[in-house]
């Protein structure tokens, strides 16, 4: 059966990707009224339809450079320009999502941004991504499975990047690897992405910060551990999760547990108990008072 005159139009809009219902019904509206015909080129279609609310919704940077006194673009120019913008992020590994969308480039369109500009953003994220902190890229590889596209976005647009998460989300996973990044330099640590941002959360927010708690949990380590005595009096090692959450004041009962281990040693070793636990075979007091 062959095409009628209005399917061939609605094959032509399909082939440009125009094919949403409210958009097709008011270009079969301007059909029938002879408005367009089959031979209508799809600016004709464009040209005819530009004070139409479907044609605003699907080309709505065009009624913003309207109302601001420019020049509005064809329809072919507007989605060729939305196609150069999807091949320049989809080549450039921008990950799903990430400005993918018609509404998306609503405003490099309004603002006659060219797409050798956002090829330039886009280098530049990746540049960024390359001056980073190698050891921290990698702790926010493994907290967040993420590529070097995905860090690229976050430096272009952290909030469009992880659009499902609320506007500071991005800001708190890139402080969150520069945690677990000085866990590991410091204490040999592995914190989870829960660890780290809980930690952000409470206030460690800069590289000083995590650096200075992980060392002091590091120089400590003899602090946390039981000696013999300790041990034999049913005393049990301080855990990694309690070191954590007394150094840097998340828990207080693990503050606590800290401060009572001190005290505890600083009184045995006033009562000479460090020459008894150190025959018994292991003290560490090098803490004390720390």
């Amino acid at each position: 059966m062959a095409d009628t005159a209005f399917d061939i139009i609605k094959n032509t809009l399909a082939y440009y990707g125009l094919n949403d219902a409210a958009f097709l019904a008011e270009v079969g509206t301007l059909f029938t009224s002879k408005v367009i015909t089959d031979k209508s080129t799809i600016d004709d279609i464009g040209v005819a339809m530009q004070n139409s609310p479907a044609f605003a919704e699907r080309f709505p940077a065009n009624k913003i450079l309207k109302d601001s006194g420019k020049g509005q673009k064809s329809v072919s120019e507007y989605l060729r320009l939305e196609s150069d913008f999807k091949n320049i992020l989809s080549s450039s590994g921008m990950p799903p999502g990430f400005y993918d969308d018609p509404k998306d480039f609503q405003n490099w369109i309004a603002n006659n941004t060219s797409p050798l500009e956002i090829q330039g953003r886009i280098e530049q994220g990746y540049q960024a991504v390359n001056n980073a902190s190698p050891e921290v890229v990698a702790q926010f590889k493994r907290l967040y499975d993420v590529k070097n596209g995905d860090l690229a976005a976050y430096f272009i647009d952290p909030e469009r990047a992880k659009p499902t998460f609320d506007r500071y989300q991005a800001q708190r996973e890139a402080r969150a690897a520069v945690v677990a990044n000085q866990a590991q330099q410091q204490a040999n640590i592995a914190l989870t992405a829960q660890q780290s941002e809980e930690l952000v959360r409470a206030g460690v927010t800069s590289q000083e910060q995590a650096q200075a708690g992980f060392m002091d949990i590091q120089n400590q380590q003899q602090l946390f551990a039981t000696t013999t005595a300790e041990a034999a009096s049913g005393q049990q090692a301080i855990t990694q999760e309690q070191q954590i959450a007394g150094t840097f004041g998340t828990n207080a009962a693990a503050r606590q547990a800290i401060e009572a281990r001190k005290r505890k040693r600083t009184a045995a070793f006033q009562q000479g108990g460090s020459l008894l636990a150190s025959q018994t075979g292991n003290i560490g007091l090098g803490t004390v008072g720390q």
